[in-house]
């Protein structure tokens, strides 16, 4: 999660996307990756010391909104709606008028099956409160679809109280949509600006981007805004799978324009874009040629770690035994990248042959060598080769390298 905030701070919240998607995906159940996530992109703690740490505070300061707002939110984010309930309660007690506590209990009520019980808790809101903004909404919304005009009634008077208020800005671009699409993304484009933290406004910004007026670029904008506040973001599709639609559609393009403009396939090599990189090594790898091995081995130490192991699994798949004795001394190569990855190609390659040369990479000080290492001889080495890695499991000292060695996927063919 470090390396995807870098990139994210950096402005490259393209990495920071594919970064994330490979660590949710590929390697941490949902329990461990999302509050990883909400603390590296929203700053949300919902750890335990979090918690013991806001009621210490609440202790000392009953009336603090905050604090019991903080509270709540801890709670609804494990689902603990008992706990979620006993503080939103506190604050409506306290801030009756602050939809956001009747909000929070509205979602604890639903979630717990009692549809009834949160609607007419809405309901008691808005008839409490009728002058604010929530509940001018909550007036307005479910006549969008029906009664546009007299749902712009009561945006328009709303915003007369609330000009600066971003949902109200954007049920009115729902209300122009499909009318008068100028006016309507005006509007989004001024309520997303106003609601950099809505996860539904920027959702759906997106949207009207990628389907109503297409723009991609606007789109893709708006899209990775919503995914970086929640990765579950949603509209009629996930988020998520609109990013990777419009990346390579766009990384599409880029080739087909670099191609037609007789760019070479060793010159987009290095391009600053790595999904290029990706497409010229699939031609590369499709159309392959001798004086295609250095440039590729040179990439095995491309700092994006994507590009090296598409690099190593071109070269493990293209070269021939002319290629062993530079395999020999990239075993061997001072830079630890191309050192570990190429024991993929070697076991690949040699097989039981090059089980002693692994054998002294899994000695290697560094843990990064000796995960290559691990994996080279699990993925290529067949039964002989995770008999290697099981044998090593012993004398492992790191324990996830170690657990990685004797997980029973990886273990099958022990005996």
């Amino acid at each position: 999660m470090a390396l995807a905030k870098y990139y994210f701070d950096h402005g490259d919240r393209i990495e920071a996307f594919f970064i994330t998607e490979a660590a949710r995906r590929g390697r941490f159940e949902e329990k461990v990756f999302n509050p990883a996530f909400y603390r590296a992109f929203d700053g949300f703690d919902n750890s335990k010391q979090a918690e013991t740490r806001l009621l210490a505070e609440y202790a000392r300061k009953p009336d603090s909104i905050e604090i019991i707002h903080g509270l709540a939110d801890i709670y609804i984010s494990r689902d603990d709606w008992l706990n979620a309930k006993r503080y939103l309660l506190v604050g409506i007690k306290k801030k009756p008028e602050e939809y956001r506590f009747a909000s929070g209990l509205a979602m604890a009520l639903e979630r717990e099956g009692k549809r009834q019980e949160a609607d007419q808790l809405n309901n008691d809101y808005m008839r409490k409160f009728p002058k604010t903004a929530e509940s001018f909404a909550m007036r307005a919304e479910p006549l969008i679809q029906t009664k546009p005009l007299e749902a712009r009634l009561i945006l328009t008077e709303a915003l007369k109280l609330f000009p600066t208020d971003g949902h109200l800005l954007f049920d009115l671009g729902m209300i122009y949509q499909g009318q008068d699409n100028q006016k309507a993304e005006e509007t989004f484009v001024k309520a997303a600006g106003l609601s950099p933290k809505s996860e539904l406004v920027q959702t759906w910004v997106g949207r009207f981007f990628f389907k109503v007026k297409p723009d991609n670029r606007r789109a893709l904008e708006y899209y990775l805004n919503a995914y970086f506040l929640n990765p579950d973001a949603y509209e009629t599709e996930y988020v998520e799978s609109r990013i990777r639609k419009i990346v390579a559609q766009q990384a599409s393009e880029k080739f087909a324009e670099q191609t037609s403009a007789g760019v070479p396939l060793l010159g987009m090599l290095a391009d600053s874009d790595t999904r290029i990189v990706s497409y010229a090594l699939d031609q590369m790898s499709e159309n392959w040629l001798p004086a295609y091995v250095a440039p590729v081995v040179q990439l095995m130490g491309h700092d994006h770690a994507g590009s090296c192991w598409q690099a190593t699994q071109v070269l493990k798949t293209r070269v021939d035994s002319s290629f062993d004795p530079q395999l020999k001394s990239l075993l061997k190569d001072a830079d630890p990248r191309k050192r570990g990855l190429a024991a993929y190609i070697a076991v690949y390659r040699w097989k039981d042959c090059s089980f002693e040369i692994l054998k002294s990479l899994l000695t290697d000080e560094s843990q990064l060598i000796r995960f290559d290492a691990i994996s080279a001889l699990i993925m290529e080495g067949g039964p002989a080769g995770r008999k290697v890695a099981l044998a090593h499991a012993a004398h492992e000292p790191n324990p996830t390298l170690k657990k990685m060695i004797t997980a029973p996927n990886h273990a099958t063919d022990q005996q």
